[in-house]
């Protein structure tokens, strides 16, 4: 077999047959394995799995030795680990392929591309609270180059549920990222350094944000400081080579409320002068006018620096 797909599970019973028949339905007419790496789910994920076992004559199911829970990053690198196919492409159990011509697409883009070590491809974001989808980039017909600089800048792959790997790229990862929270975004960052990415402009898969996803149940905030305090890490394990496109991402983050410092005291004293503002222009114009004149200016000075401390 030429193609795997590690299909990684963790408390997906609600979503794992939608998973598995986005497999089943992909146009490819050579047989390919699905390699299951359940991390230790308390519910009857791999039971539902296990359904699916010879349904299809193309397909086989091998499932990876149950173990204690090891978290995502773990997990991912075990699945890894247990690849011996020319490609392998990564599925969540909580996502869904929606195209069934998404593999043979990326397939015959890395045949056709040697220059490209990694094969996204635009998705859809659906927000299973709203009921809404959304494409991540507006759908386009052909593809673009991605680079590891352009990743970290943007990480337009967004998850592991669109990626199309070359096995020995993956194989190349260092093993000191598997000691990280490294999820899609500082793998690909590591890909990229061993060649090109391709993306797929039209949307072929869905990424699900529910209740029970472990960055989905981030805030916003939380988000953008979980990205921030991975920085560091993230430089060490790819040599620094990518500095300067780090730092200039955590100037980013920090201006966007990621942590705590000058980035949190300089947006709250420009809301607290944007409310000032707006109060007083509300006054009467000749009460505005004379608190304009009355309050000191040593005055609005304490105040941003107590606001500053607070901050």
């Amino acid at each position: 077999m030429k193609l795997s797909i590690l299909l990684v599970t963790y408390n997906h019973a609600d979503y794992t047959r939608q998973a598995l028949d986005s497999v089943f339905w992909q146009d490819l007419d050579f047989p390919f394995e699905i390699v299951v790496a359940d991390d230790a789910s308390t519910d009857n994920t791999r039971d539902i799995i296990a359904e699916y076992v010879g349904r299809d004559p193309r397909i086989s199911i091998r499932f990876l030795p149950e173990s204690p829970n090891l978290g995502i990053t773990r997990n991912y690198q075990r699945g890894f680990a247990a690849i011996n196919t020319e490609y392998v492409a990564t599925l969540e159990g909580d996502d869904i392929w929606c195209s069934p011509h998404k593999l043979s697409q990326q397939l015959a883009f890395l045949e056709s591309h040697r220059e490209c070590v990694l094969c996204g491809c635009n998705y859809f974001v659906y927000s299973e609270e709203q009921a809404r989808y959304t494409e991540r980039v507006p759908a386009e017909v052909g593809f673009r180059y991605l680079d590891s600089r352009q990743l970290i800048a943007d990480n337009l792959i967004g998850n592991f549920s669109t990626c199309l790997y070359r096995t020995r790229a993956l194989k190349q990862l260092p093993a000191a990222l598997f000691d990280l929270r490294a999820y899609d975004w500082a793998v690909n960052i590591a890909v990229g350094r061993l060649g090109l990415i391709g993306f797929l402009n039209m949307p072929l898969s869905i990424y699900r944000i529910h209740g029970g996803g472990t960055w989905s149940l981030l805030s916003h905030r939380e988000k953008l400081t979980s990205q921030l305090e991975v920085i560091p890490q993230y430089d060490a394990v790819t040599g620094g080579i990518f500095r300067e496109d780090f730092d200039a991402l955590a100037v980013r983050l920090r201006a966007a409320g990621a942590g705590s410092g000058p980035a949190q005291t300089f947006q709250l004293r420009r809301a607290v002068r944007w409310g000032a503002r707006t109060a007083v222009d509300c006054l009467p114009p000749l009460v505005a006018t004379l608190l304009r004149q009355l309050v000191p200016p040593v005055f609005k000075r304490a105040l941003l620096r107590m606001i500053g401390r607070r901050a």
